[in-house]
């Protein structure tokens, strides 16, 4: 239970110094996800850093398509040139998210599932962490396979995604339906969950 909580206050640190207090200096977070990358291939390896930015390209690229829009929209709410106002305003918010997640696997990379199991933990308080693992594994195993069942369906598979709009219109029904996946499996597997609890244990809360 300790690495869990060293794990969560590393991650804590972290979002403070990158998300807060160095969230506009593009050169650290630019530095901050060149480190991140060299660690995760170090810790994690290659294919699961391929894993992680594999998931993340979709999401990055639906932001950078929405700030180009807007910046051929002309749209400027400062008056400073929509090109200059929405370069200031996605990227360090794109290096975030990437930045973010790689983050978060890093400073939990070390925190083994089972010794939290086995820990002395209420079981009304592990159900969180075993519901996230199975939600978290669902997210980064099943988009692959919404993508391909997607390419399956007649109106998609009528139509080439040549364009930016085919293609964009593509990442937001996809990234939709994994949203809507994984709420699906968050209410099914933790009203499972809760029913296995109520009938396996008898722990106060």
């Amino acid at each position: 239970m300790r690495s869990l909580i060293y794990a969560t206050l590393l991650f804590g640190l972290w979002c403070l110094a990158f998300a807060v207090i160095w969230f506009q200096n593009l050169v650290l977070q630019g530095i901050c996800l060149l480190a991140l990358i060299v660690l995760t291939l170090s810790i994690l390896g290659s294919r699961k850093l391929f894993k992680e930015l594999r998931i993340l390209a979709p999401f990055v690229s639906m932001l950078i398509v929405v700030y180009a829009i807007f910046i051929l929209l002309g749209i400027d709410p400062e008056g400073k040139g929509a090109f200059q106002y929405w370069m200031n305003y996605g990227l360090p918010r794109a290096l975030l998210l990437v930045n973010a997640v790689l983050a978060f696997r890093l400073c939990f990379a070390l925190v083994s599932v089972d010794s939290i199991l086995d820990s002395d933990a209420s079981i009304h308080r592990l159900k969180y962490i075993i519901l996230g693992k199975i939600l978290y594994e669902a997210a980064t195993n099943s988009y692959h396979q919404l993508k391909q069942w997607q390419e399956m369906t007649p109106g998609m598979h009528a139509r080439k995604a040549t364009g930016i709009k085919e293609r964009f219109q593509r990442g937001l029904s996809a990234t939709l339906a994994l949203v809507l996946y994984i709420l699906a499996e968050a209410k099914y597997k933790g009203e499972r969950i809760d029913n296995l609890i109520a009938t396996c244990h008898e722990e106060e809360r």
